[in-house]
């Protein structure tokens, strides 16, 4: 993740200044020696200093994500555990524990502004944009589940009743959850209106549109039925 360029009088030295510029274990850190450096004669003329290249591991980052994290969820029951694990470039945390609802708010919003205050700091300790993902207490998957239940029943009534329904201000993420289910439907169509943090989801009936393929058969009906009509005036003629 991050690299930085670090210099010494020696190796050793390097790797205690990147150690202690970053408030990291040396088991962290990724060295690689570019230059190992020279003291020159008599230890002063013509010396050269050391060159490390250092680069930030994956624990480090989940080190200093924890240690963040306690410091917000200490607040909280003393039975609030959470685990981080990283794949590439994404941060997955996942809280459980007693009272968490605390921590989701209504229809997520509280969690949400935790993990886009957990994505600031994360991406502040690195060079590189990291996405961050928190959930708490399996909420993601009920909720994604619960807006594509809603989506089908919405779908429904608007294909009972052939009028427009427009849904609760969502996320961007549960509002893609509704148009694919919408989009299923050959007679509903959907769009999102209204701006941040109201905007919500229209689903509105429209009549069926007929298949490209039937359309072809169409017109090749229409033209052996002209070229028939074309042959009897020409027999007729004759």
């Amino acid at each position: 993740m991050k690299l930085d360029t670090i210099k010494a009088p020696s190796v050793e030295e390097a790797v205690r200044t990147a150690i202690s510029k970053y408030d990291a274990y040396e088991d962290e850190l990724n060295v690689k020696v570019v230059e190992k450096g020279s003291k020159g004669f008599l230890g002063f003329l013509g010396g050269k200093e050391a060159v490390i290249e250092v680069q930030l591991l994956p624990n480090y980052f989940e080190r200093k994500i924890g240690e963040y994290l306690e410091g917000i969820l200490k607040h909280f029951n003393k039975d609030v555990v959470f685990d981080i694990k990283i794949e590439r470039k994404t941060i997955f945390i996942d809280i459980k524990g007693i009272e968490v609802s605390r921590l989701i708010g209504r229809h997520g919003k509280t969690v949400s502004a935790f993990q886009h205050i957990v994505s600031i700091y994360a991406n502040r300790l690195s060079d590189v944009k990291l996405n961050v993902s928190v959930d708490v207490g399996n909420y993601k998957e009920e909720r994604r589940q619960n807006v594509e239940n809603l989506a089908y029943k919405m779908a429904q009534l608007v294909i009972q009743n052939r009028r427009r329904v427009e849904l609760e201000p969502m996320f961007a993420k549960e509002r893609r959850i509704v148009h694919e289910v919408v989009s299923k439907y050959r007679n509903l169509k959907s769009y999102s209106v209204g701006l941040e943090p109201y905007r919500r989801v229209v689903i509105e009936f429209v009549s069926k549109k007929p298949y490209r393929k039937s359309y072809g058969r169409r017109l090749t009906n229409e033209r052996q039925n002209n070229h028939r009509k074309i042959s009897r005036n020409k027999t007729s003629e004759v």
